[in-house]
């Protein structure tokens, strides 16, 4: 049988250029992959830090909108039905009657009877405000302190935000959607609070994470008042 044999000197394999080429390549191939690898993770841990901002934000907003709706509750209200003059009846006009927020619109207060007990000057107002801890942006609550509420108060404040996860940027709170209606030819009147809660968050060292979110509560219980 004939029998051809390679010729005599050729080299059999890869060249060094060639193999080169091949390295560049694959060297190539391992960068996109960790390029890659890298953006998913980093996206990753983006979704997770703005899925926490927006808990912590949402929480406090409905921490804030439960409590708001109760403004101005007394427990004998339901004995005042059709009375424009109740809250005099009951010698509460001093305390029920509106939503306080102070001149700057970062903080409101106001009272309601929480343990209903139809008196209002052993509760403890409700309130919440910004603030600031160590030049970290905060939402308080007022937890205690049965008179008029002052907003640079540093007392009967707690945290409803934890200025180590969540920084809160701006603050706002506006009664701009409040409107009064006429009850009757006398004059009686109603007035319908309406307040709107504004805030805006982001992750506290990582500011490209940010979020903005509001709500527009109504105040069950609207005040009327009758005509002069």
């Amino acid at each position: 049988m004939f029998r051809m044999n390679s010729a005599p000197g050729r080299q059999s394999g890869l060249s060094i250029i060639e193999m080169m080429v091949s390295l560049a390549l694959s060297l190539l191939a391992i960068a996109t992959m960790v390029i890659l690898v890298a953006n998913t993770l980093g996206s990753g841990a983006t979704t997770i830090q703005m899925a926490r901002l927006s808990q912590e934000l949402r929480a406090s907003m409905q921490l804030m909108s439960r409590d708001l709706r109760r403004a101005n509750f007394h427990s004998s209200f339901l004995n005042c039905f059709a009375n424009v003059d109740c809250r005099d009846d009951l010698s509460i006009a001093a305390y029920v009657d509106t939503i306080h927020i102070n001149t700057t619109g970062d903080c409101f207060w106001y009272w309601l009877d929480r343990d209903g007990d139809a008196a209002l000057d052993d509760d403890p107002v409700g309130g919440f405000r910004y603030s600031t801890i160590d030049g970290i942006g905060v939402i308080q609550m007022r937890t205690s302190g049965n008179s008029a509420a002052n907003c640079d108060d540093g007392t009967d404040w707690e945290l409803i935000t934890d200025p180590n996860t969540v920084e809160i940027t701006s603050f706002s709170v506006s009664n701009a959607d409040s409107y009064t209606e006429t009850l009757s030819a006398a004059g009686d009147v109603q007035v319908v609070e309406k307040i709107r809660l504004n805030i805006n968050g982001r992750i506290t060292g990582n500011p490209s994470i940010a979020r903005e979110i509001q709500d527009l509560i109504l105040i069950r219980n609207d005040i009327q008042s009758a005509g002069a």
